[in-house]
């Protein structure tokens, strides 16, 4: 990869940092209920940031509290009255530019979860 290419991808994740996107709201469970008999949606939320030595966020913070929050601030801004979360991830690209990422580098923190209250219609 050319050094001009490395400019370019960084100044690319670096746009990326610090922001949060929900990838799905998925509400197709084909008239099955949730657990409470309301019907509910399965949502995913994603928050990016640069962090410094694996732990210090430079840019954003894709922590596991700031991730639970921008996926429960997602939900209540569509009106949920429960979120349950089943799953989290977390994957930290040390490995796309070295040396330099290995000292600061681009992190995805995922959180998975059912959320109550909000389902319209199917996706």
């Amino acid at each position: 990869m050319t050094p001009k290419v490395k400019v370019l991808l960084a100044a690319a994740l670096l746009s990326l940092a610090s922001c949060a996107t929900t990838h799905t709201h998925s509400a197709n469970y084909n008239g099955v209920p949730g657990l409470r008999g309301e019907a509910v949606e399965y949502q995913s939320t994603t928050k990016y940031a640069m962090h410094f030595l694996f732990v210090f966020g430079v840019f954003g913070d894709a922590s596991q509290t700031a991730s639970v929050d921008a996926f429960t601030e997602e939900a209540s801004s569509r009106g949920a009255k429960r979120v349950h979360i089943t799953q989290t991830e977390s994957t930290t690209y040390w490995y796309i530019f070295p040396p330099l990422s290995f000292f600061i580098h681009p992190v995805a923190y995922t959180v998975y979860g059912e959320v109550e209250g909000t389902v319209v219609g199917g996706d």
